[in-house]
């Protein structure tokens, strides 16, 4: 009986960490489903995954992942279903800690030989993604770090798997309820408090419960569960619904509202702070034993080597074109390719975000495929803001003949300059979308779909 007890109050502890940890990412990822497509899209890339024919389909997959690891977390605490949820759940952290293993791994100056479109074998540099995206931008982690994070929680959901098959798990009695549900918002509170600087997962996690729960109470049909599973799912739809029509609830990324862009392109010496130092692999090999040394440039440097007559007479070099390794970390801008470049070639981005008052910039990640969207909302609201005094430009991925021919035939009143393409997919997660600066600090960002009248704008936010 005492270890029943014992197993019983592992497994529901188990339960409490794997159910509200799989909520909440879930929760980041499906809250900006258009990055994480994007992180996809780069394991399908030929020198990472090759699994080019999934990227027409990487949001489609991306939100089915969303979806399913909300579902399965909200399930692991009801009690649903708890054979086919702990063998989903084992198979997706077994999957996953594959794919950051694989990661963590992957030699970013190292080959690999895949079949070409005419069949035959090509060799090819690796692509290594270089976060997971396991918590999209709110909590970046190496790859290293996500693979024991995923064998860390391999660890909790093992008792949940045995449990499962053995019968201990079942739709949750009131008072192991509300011993799982009270654990698993607390840790969601504090998870969201501590680490996300956000407390919408707690409301999430309780909406998902209540949406389980409201179901079980009023009906008794046979299949219960899945009709609970159905009630979840409209919740989760409807969030994930809402963040893919306009834009993320929670922005993350250097380009959110009240972040300063002339701050994060400011380099470790502008901020008086820490660069972080690097150093190249030199291979020289030992002329007595045959045996190759890796010696560090910096170390190479420090202890004037060249000048070692013990060290020349007994080494001869080998290659100077070693990989890049990191020595000490450091601080690194956060924006690093932001730019506005004219038809001259000439980058404006310093002077335009220095400029006085508010700048309204037209963002289109893919000219062509935004297919002109919201247009006549932004040709109104541009010539409202241009007669008012401020400033307006498009910002897209096209040249200045693209731009130029995109201007005359939808009749901007405001000129397009350029950008790189992935960098603009980091500035608003919509195709187009709207930013509003202030002295390059972000006020707002919307959505095409949500572009506003100038006169709300003035009445609101342009002061």
């Amino acid at each position: 009986m005492k270890m029943d007890t014992i197993s019983k109050g592992l497994t529901n502890i188990c339960r409490m960490v794997v159910g509200a940890l799989f909520v909440v990412s879930g929760l980041i990822k499906s809250n900006d489903a258009i990055g994480f497509m994007y992180k996809l899209e780069e394991y399908f890339e030929p020198g990472a995954l090759h699994l080019e024919y999934l990227t027409p389909y990487a949001l489609e997959i991306a939100v089915f992942v969303c979806v399913g690891e909300i579902l399965l977390g909200v399930a692991i605490l009801v009690g649903a279903l708890p054979r086919l949820v702990s063998v989903l759940t084992t198979a997706m952290m077994l999957f996953f800690t594959w794919l950051t293993w694989y990661t963590a791994t992957c030699d970013p100056y190292g080959f690999k030989e895949i079949l070409g479109p005419d069949g035959a074998v090509m060799s090819i540099a690796n692509q290594c993604v270089l976060e997971c995206g396991c918590f999209g931008n709110a909590i970046p982690l190496t790859p290293i770090q996500s693979f024991y994070k995923d064998v860390i929680l391999m660890v909790f959901v093992t008792p949940i798997l045995i449990a499962a098959f053995r019968g201990k798990i079942k739709l949750n009695d009131k008072v192991t309820s509300l011993i799982i549900y009270t654990g698993a918002l607390v840790m969601t509170f504090l998870f969201g408090y501590l680490m996300l600087d956000w407390n919408f997962p707690t409301l999430y996690l309780i909406l998902c419960l209540l949406a389980a729960e409201g179901i079980r109470k009023r009906y008794k049909a046979q299949n219960l569960e899945w009709i609970m599973a159905v009630s979840v799912l409209v919740v989760i739809s409807m969030f994930q619904y809402t963040t893919l029509s306009h834009l993320p609830m929670k922005d993350y990324r250097p380009y959110a509202e009240g972040e300063s862009i002339i701050e994060n392109r400011m380099s470790a010496e502008d901020l008086g702070l820490q660069a972080p130092v690097y150093a190249t692999k030199y291979t020289y090999k030992n002329t007595t034993t045959g045996v190759d040394t890796i010696i560090l440039s910096s170390d190479y440097l420090e202890k004037k080597l060249w000048n070692d007559e013990g060290f020349k007479a007994n080494y001869e070099v080998v290659s100077y074109d070693g990989a890049e390794v990191l020595v000490k970390e450091g601080y690194e801008p956060r924006i690093l390719d932001f730019q506005m470049v004219d038809e001259m070639g000439e980058d404006l981005v310093d002077s335009l975000l220095a400029a006085d008052g508010y700048t309204f910039l037209h963002i289109s990640k893919d000219l062509e495929a935004s297919n002109a969207l919201g247009q006549t909302a932004f040709n109104a609201l541009a010539q409202s803001a241009l007669d008012a005094g401020h400033h307006f430009y498009g910002l897209t991925n096209v040249g200045y003949d693209d731009s130029e021919t995109f201007r005359h035939e939808h009749q901007a009143p405001y000129d397009f300059l350029t950008c790189d393409q992935t960098e603009l997919k980091i500035v608003v997660r919509s195709n187009p979308g709207l930013v509003l600066l202030k002295e390059g600090v972000v006020v707002q960002k919307w959505a095409w779909k949500d572009i506003p009248d100038y006169e709300d704008l003035k009445d609101n936010l342009i002061k």
